[in-house]
């Protein structure tokens, strides 16, 4: 009886179908921007528990983050994007199809990004090169097991500090890196909300597509069902790119290309 009783009320509640987000940048600004995101997301989430493994997780993102911002102009790479975003979103004031509320409220708050990225005080990532211990532990981070508590006394000594102490250091050193996390945020936002998805379908695992050359296509962004045990690989440049859908049951084995119909949801982002 039990076991009816478990089957009636399972009809009731059926499972909710999940899908996972893939996206694929089309030029290289737009993967500075996601390789940020993923790293500023890795900071969130280490600075938000209380364990050393966490707080150990926040340091390499944050020394990750300082290092691509050495590598390449990524201050000067963001604000070229967030004033052609303004450009762009200016010239749709006089759009009456345009809510323009909500067109102020973005203008609102790009225009104090660019200025903050702008103003000669605004040296991302100063802190943490300035800092001693960040500067012992990068010198190690490339050792495996380099940042044991034998080789770094010191960094060992700050981890065993109170959360609420380790919280208060880390205010300190990603502060002059935010308005960079918060440019970047902003970019893909509008990137991402800048084209409705659309349903596709495609035969033998594989779909591609011509760019239109006047509509800038900076991102490929791709919504598929878990349920159908796929993932796809993404490849493309100025004028098209090319989806290959593949099957990886086992992971030890190579992933395989699907071969049936499939369908999922695209977007080609660009402003």
């Amino acid at each position: 009886m039990q076991g009816t009783e478990i089957g009636q009320q399972s009809t009731l509640f059926p499972e909710v179908e999940t899908f996972t987000d893939y996206e694929q940048p089309l030029n290289e600004r737009m993967r500075s921007c996601l390789r940020l995101e993923h790293l500023f997301a890795a900071i969130q989430d280490g600075r938000k528990g209380d364990t050393q493994w966490h707080a150990r997780a926040a340091i390499i993102g944050m020394l990750e983050v300082s290092d691509l911002l050495t590598r390449t102009d990524i201050k000067g790479e963001l604000i070229k994007e967030l004033e052609r975003h303004l450009s762009k979103i200016s010239g749709l004031k006089n759009n009456p199809e345009v809510d323009q509320e909500t067109l102020e409220d973005v203008l609102a708050t790009v225009r104090p990004l660019v200025g903050q990225l702008k103003s000669s005080n605004c040296h991302p990532g100063a802190n943490i090169r300035k800092d001693e211990l960040i500067n012992q532990v990068k010198q190690r981070i490339s050792i495996p097991g380099g940042t044991c508590n034998f080789d770094l006394p010191a960094f060992h000594h700050w981890l065993s500090k109170s959360p609420d102490a380790r919280t208060d250091q880390f205010e300190h050193w990603i502060a002059d890196l935010l308005v960079v996390d918060q440019a970047v945020g902003q970019v893909l936002k509008l990137l991402r909300q800048s084209s409705a998805p659309r349903a596709v379908m495609v035969e033998d695992g594989l779909f591609q597509q011509q760019l239109d050359p006047a509509l800038q296509c900076q991102l490929i962004r791709l919504s598929v069902a878990d349920n159908l045990g796929v993932f796809p690989e993404i490849s493309g440049g100025k004028h098209r790119f090319v989806i290959r859908f593949f099957r990886q049951p086992e992971t030890i084995g190579r992933p395989t290309q699907a071969r049936e119909s499939l369908s999922f949801e695209l977007q080609c982002c660009g402003i």
